[in-house]
């Protein structure tokens, strides 16, 4: 479809006649959150940003359930683990994000699945319309994966998994960029330290070894490995 066309389209649906009407992120949150809210805050969930929950038992496990935006004026679900132990690199820094304001998804699960997009470009009626049954699918789906892990020896089972979840198209597993700096420090935490040592060398590639972020990824992940 031409640019002109798909103007043309999302400016006048000739299916349902709404008007070309753009809702804002904080907006999509204020429609979606009281039904979000419903399902998961009596778990312990709480609203860290729009359209982006958080949960912590006190394990160095957070679970993470979120919209966020795609190309073509959608959202779509998205949930994962956040884990206390691993970095992230910002800039030239490398940080900790260890509460749930500053949780990142270090396991991102997408649900690629059409059916579950909310699209934001026909007004926040339609948004309210269609985000319930949304909502309960992907934290049902969601509840899924939580429930296979327990403890940081399944992370490395739900990272197996999620290889094979995302071979099937669309953005494989290292098109998200944190995925190789989570496993090599749950591998370090769990005794791998080969296989740690694998993926933090693959999310280095391209540094040099003198970089200060090698450097200090490289000093943590042994700390690390010492702890298994």
């Amino acid at each position: 479809m031409s640019i002109s066309k798909w103007i043309a389209h999302v400016r006048k649906d000739s299916k349902n006649g709404e008007a070309f009407n753009m809702v804002t992120l904080e907006a999509a949150h204020r429609v979606m959150s009281p039904v979000v809210d419903a399902a998961l805050n009596a778990r312990g969930f709480e609203t860290v940003a729009p359209l982006k929950w958080v949960r912590h038992d006190g394990s160095p496990i957070r679970q993470i359930f979120a919209f966020p935006a795609w190309k073509g004026g959608v959202i779509a679900p998205r949930w994962g683990l956040s884990f206390d132990f691993v970095p992230h690199v910002s800039g030239s820094s490398v940080r900790w994000h260890r509460t749930n304001r500053t949780a990142i998804f270090d396991l991102v699960v997408d649900a690629r699945d059409k059916d579950l997009d909310v699209s934001l470009i026909c007004g926040e009626r339609v948004v309210a319309q269609k985000s319930a049954p949304i909502v309960e699918a992907a934290i049902a789906r969601a509840d899924e994966f939580w429930r296979r892990v327990n403890s940081v020896e399944d992370v490395v089972g739900a990272f197996e998994w999620l290889r094979s979840y995302l071979s099937s198209g669309g953005l494989g597993f290292y098109n998200y960029v944190q995925h190789p700096i989570a496993l090599a420090f749950v591998l370090a935490r769990t005794g791998n330290a080969d296989g740690a040592r694998r993926e933090l060398d693959r999310f280095l590639e391209g540094r040099p070894a003198e970089d200060p972020v090698s450097i200090r990824l490289g000093e943590m992940l042994t700390k690390a490995t010492g702890m298994a």
